[in-house]
């Protein structure tokens, strides 16, 4: 009996000092998280109400105005706070969506715009909303696209689903995943 105390004991205590050693080493040997590329610590200029506008035969295609943002020269890329940007279709349809952040490719002309605590709404003035946390536009395609769960309402219509890709062009929107249609 005297045997089996000591065994319990010695093995209750060299677990008590793995356990120890494990927290005391805890921080060094940790996972770092893994995160997205960083932008240089220091921008090239900072501006206060920047905006930008894409046009093609003296017609606007697009205007992006931001509160603030900063520009990295070397990356051709502008970080935006406070972003909103208007799509206008040739056929007088436009696109208006808000959010908190945003990047916009200097030389592409694609951006990217994000909310921080709820979803983005992209409205339509034919009474169209689409909402997702995270809108892009590539602007050589000219498609508005978003990886991110997305809803789609309007007049006596909602799509839910995951993932978008809305072609200007062609006025074609299509859902990529788990797709729910629902007529009100």
């Amino acid at each position: 009996m005297r045997v089996a105390r000591a065994a319990l004991l010695g093995t209750m205590l060299a677990l008590l000092a793995t356990i120890l050693v494990f927290v005391a080493a805890g921080p060094a040997r940790r996972v770092p998280q893994s995160s997205a590329p960083t932008l240089p610590l220091q921008a090239d200029a900072g501006l206060q109400e920047f905006s930008f506008a894409q046009s093609k035969g003296g017609l606007v295609d697009w205007k992006l105005h931001a509160r603030q943002a900063q520009l990295f020269e070397a990356d051709a890329k502008a970080v935006l706070n406070d972003v909103t940007v208007t799509l206008m279709g040739t056929d007088g349809v436009t696109m208006t969506v808000a959010g908190d952040d945003g990047a916009i490719n200097t030389t592409s002309k694609a951006f990217v715009i994000s909310k921080r605590s709820s979803n983005l709404a992209l409205t339509l003035n034919g009474g169209i909303t689409i909402y997702t946390s995270r809108i892009g536009w590539d602007n050589q395609a000219l498609r508005v696209w978003t990886d991110e769960p997305v809803r789609i309402t309007g007049p006596r219509l909602e799509v839910t689903g995951q993932g978008m890709d809305a072609f200007l062009a062609s006025r074609e929107t299509r859902v990529r995943h788990d797709v729910r249609v629902g007529i009100h």
